[in-house]
């Protein structure tokens, strides 16, 4: 027997209600204290309900994960529980390429890049093909995505040839200042205590004639030549 079909303006219905829910919800649980001590450390969004991940994770299991939802989360751009809980929704065997790109030239702060990284990007089965093409991007929060990312993807990485251009792109920019600086260290420290992935970057960053001295050294106590 045929399953019956939702006629599609209650379809509608159904998925503008629940993101009416979604966003009840976040009145629910506002802690003020928390936005307010985001606000005082620099991160600014139009509207902070001061969600903590604990909740927004509540929140995300309740949610049926749907493309359609997702990007509605998404486009929500104002608020930032909405663009935290986008990638948490979004069912991963349907996120193209396309998409993805779509979203990370649109993003807006370190910590939505962090939640799509975690929840989303790492869970693709191309995610090392993006980290490939974004850190070539010029724009930094892109750059910023694709360290974010190999970082959350190098344990489980042992392609060479990947890892030798992301330990050289990585070494270029390390002795600059920022946020993607920052996290191209950190994806080559925890390169480097990864037993394949050490042996590599290790290498590379003994041959860079690029990179201050002191911090080279700094970098390469993390290697354990031995494990």
């Amino acid at each position: 027997m045929q399953a019956q079909r939702l006629h599609p303006l209650l379809l509608d219905i159904q998925h503008t209600m629940q993101l009416k829910d979604i966003k009840r919800l976040y009145r629910l649980y506002m802690n003020g204290i928390v936005s307010q001590s985001m606000r005082l450390k620099g991160v600014e969004y139009r509207v902070n309900f001061g969600l903590t991940l604990p909740l927004l994770r509540r929140i995300a299991e309740q949610i049926p994960p749907s493309v359609e939802i997702a990007e509605e989360l998404w486009h929500d751009t104002g608020v930032r529980e909405s663009m935290l809980l986008a990638p948490m929704v979004y069912p991963t065997e349907q996120c193209t390429p396309t998409d993805a790109q779509r979203w990370v030239e649109a993003m807006p702060n370190i910590e939505v890049a962090d939640f799509c990284c975690k929840y989303l990007f790492t869970l693709l089965p191309y995610a090392t093909e993006l980290v490939a093409h974004w850190v070539e991007s010029e724009q930094n929060m892109v750059k910023y995505t694709a360290y974010r990312l190999a970082y959350a993807l190098v344990p489980n990485v042992t392609d060479d040839a990947w890892l030798k251009m992301m330990a050289s792109r990585a070494i270029a920019i390390v002795n600059g200042e920022g946020a993607e600086v920052s996290a191209a260290r950190r994806f080559l420290t925890e390169a480097l205590l990864q037993p394949i992935a050490g042996k590599v970057i290790a290498q590379q960053l003994r041959e860079a004639d690029n990179i201050d001295e002191a911090l080279r050294q700094n970098l390469l106590a993390f290697y354990d030549e031995e494990a």
